[in-house]
């Protein structure tokens, strides 16, 4: 059987299997949801809910993780996704 290493969720800091978190990627200077899981560059993992993304941007983790504040367009297409 093949063994899974859990992904850690950047607003709870728990960790979760792959399969429940969303990937976010900085390319090209914007963030968006990495629907493939191959996308180039340093991914960081969202739990799939609506309050995981709220506390999220509560407690500034984006701007700590991507040195810069999201659009809200960018907002949007994640919330989107969720």
């Amino acid at each position: 059987m093949k063994r899974t290493n859990p992904r850690t969720d950047i607003a709870s800091r728990k960790p979760f299997p792959k399969e429940e978190l969303l990937r976010l990627v900085c390319v090209a200077g914007t963030v968006t949801v990495d629907k493939t899981g191959n996308m180039p560059g340093r991914g960081y993992y969202l739990h799939k809910d609506v309050a995981s993304l709220e506390v999220a941007l509560r407690k500034h983790v984006f701007e700590r993780l991507f040195h810069r504040t999201l659009t809200d367009g960018e907002i949007a297409s994640i919330k989107e996704a969720l």
